[in-house]
């Protein structure tokens, strides 16, 4: 005791000042019968503090940049899988102590154990799952996670200047500040009992766990964003998608949603498989979808308007290939070789496109070639989880026709209505429907009588239109596969192409230089 008398008259000198001034400011409001007001307004300034502190500290509010857990566009059913090791490395972080979390050091594991649990996942068999990774493709990975982790620390005001030694020093601070005032509330009642209780409650059980709660919620979304940017770009690494560069990965991916624009040639146009049995209708049903969609399609934009969708899709119509798929043989007698291998040359072919559509003669009885060969288009993304199933609708032909009634006069309402055609018409979508595998989501029927066709701009452009966004998702996920999985072989030849081309470029470049200055005359 006696050997840290220096301690404790250092002590006195800095709490004691401020102690004498709690009480002869409690004896000052005393003597003027201010002390109940003023004891009671600092209660009430400590009820609102908390309560404001934890109301605008939580996870959800905006004074923080909302952080986005939906799984990206690119990602595929096995990239999802991968995004809740992700998650729930992120919802690791709420069991981190707050002192953690302003060291450096947790990141950098963070990041090691993020990285190695993904790099299994996608390499299960590998020794070493991480050494395969190229270079430059981790460094792109890199550098996307640190431009977008960058974007959202900018959007916290004074985020730019923050340093991790500045972390550090504000979790000190704010624990000094926090034992001072727990000793200025333990001693308050000494001097004035009734008002110091009353404190001593108020800063005990509402405002230190609201103080506390605020300064974890910002260290704590910042290990959020830190892991929720990494994760992303990492389940891109192992994929292979960050083989194009960060340059073309930003141009084909960090585009607005709400924009249905085309910034890549080989994405600019969708194209649709038209697949089905030889004599369904194919080739009439493609020809009525170009003249429909070059005509008047003012229907087809209110429908879409109705629906909630972007009226721009309509230009995503006009600009649709439309590629009708190889016919695939029928025998109600039974399948015979024949009928299995011109299904599967016609899933060779459908699974080229973006999106499918699979047309169904209606006068049929039997549609058990067409369910195959929809289960085996299922079947076939089942087996390639890389790529992402592309939406899928399947369209009843020939309803038009006397099998289904007596005199064909649109326009009908297949739902409800009770004409003998409509209802033959809905009992035949039913079946379809039931027998259909769920990944083809929409069945519509269509007449494409010569003089009065009907279905076409009723029915199927707007079912068409509102499958076009998750086309464009899909083409997207299609065309970074392709490319990364080029052979090292081409990439190295493209590479050497594009750097011949740019000494070329430069070359020409400096002899016309040189050549304008030979021409400019002498002073």
């Amino acid at each position: 005791m006696i050997k840290n008398w220096r301690a404790w008259v250092l002590l006195l000198l800095l709490v004691g000042p401020f102690l004498a001034y709690i009480g002869f400011g409690t004896l000052w409001l005393y003597e003027r019968r201010w002390l109940w007001p003023a004891g009671a307004l600092w209660v009430a300034s400590g009820i609102v503090f908390a309560i404001l502190a934890a109301r605008w500290t939580k996870a959800t509010t905006p004074l923080l940049p909302p952080l986005d857990w939906d799984a990206p566009q690119t990602f595929t059913a096995f990239d999802r899988k991968a995004w809740e090791f992700v998650e729930n490395e992120a919802d690791h972080g709420d069991t981190i102590a707050l002192e953690a979390l302003s060291d450096i050091d947790i990141y950098i594991e963070t990041s090691r154990r993020l990285a190695r649990k993904l790099a299994e996942h996608y390499h299960p068999l590998t020794g070493d799952p991480i050494g395969h990774v190229p270079v430059v493709e981790f460094l792109t990975a890199m550098e996307l996670a640190a431009e977008d982790l960058n974007n959202l620390c900018h959007q916290v005001p004074g985020g730019d200047m923050l340093t991790a030694s500045h972390w550090k020093q504000a979790v000190q601070v704010a624990g000094y500040f926090q034992k001072a005032n727990d000793i200025y509330s333990y001693l308050l009642p000494i001097f004035s009992p009734i008002t110091g209780l009353a404190r001593l409650g108020t800063q005990q059980w509402m405002v230190k766990p609201a103080w506390k709660n605020m300064q974890q919620n910002l260290l704590r979304w910042f290990y959020r964003a830190f892991v929720n940017r990494l994760g992303m770009h990492l389940i891109e690494l192992y994929s292979g998608r960050l083989a194009i560069g960060t340059d073309q990965y930003r141009r084909l991916t960090r585009k607005s949603a709400k924009t249905v624009q085309a910034i890549d040639n080989e994405l600019a146009t969708l194209v649709v498989a038209v697949a089905g049995a030889r004599g369904a209708g194919k080739s009439r049903l493609i020809e009525s979808l170009k003249q429909a969609c070059a005509g008047d399609l003012s229907l087809v934009k209110a429908k879409l308007a109705a629906g909630g969708l972007d009226e721009a899709l309509i230009e995503r119509l006009r600009t649709a290939q439309f590629v009708e798929t190889p016919g695939y043989t029928t025998n109600p007698g039974g399948e015979s070789a024949r009928d299995r291998a011109t299904r599967r040359e016609a899933v060779e072919e459908a699974v080229e496109a973006d999106l499918m559509i699979l047309v169904i003669d209606g006068r049929r009885d039997s549609i058990t070639a067409d369910v195959s060969f929809a289960q085996a288009w299922d079947r076939w993304y089942v087996e390639h989880p890389r790529l992402e199933i592309p939406p899928a609708m399947a369209v009843v032909t020939m309803v038009d026709k006397s099998d289904f009634g007596a005199a064909w006069s649109p326009p009908y309402n297949w739902g409800s209505g009770q004409r003998s055609r409509e209802t033959a018409v809905r009992t035949r979508l039913d079946a379809t429907r039931a027998a259909l595998p769920p990944t083809i989501t929409e069945v519509v029927a269509v007449g494409l009588s010569e003089s009065s066709p009907f279905g076409i701009i009723e029915l199927l452009l707007p079912a068409l239109a509102s499958l076009f966004h998750r086309a464009e998702r899909t083409a997207l996920i299609r065309h970074l596969h392709r490319v990364s999985t080029r052979s090292k072989a081409s990439r190295l030849i493209a590479q050497v192409g594009q750097q011949g081309r740019s000494i070329w470029e430069n070359l020409r470049a400096a002899r016309g230089k040189r050549k304008a200055g030979s021409k400019t005359p002498q002073g």
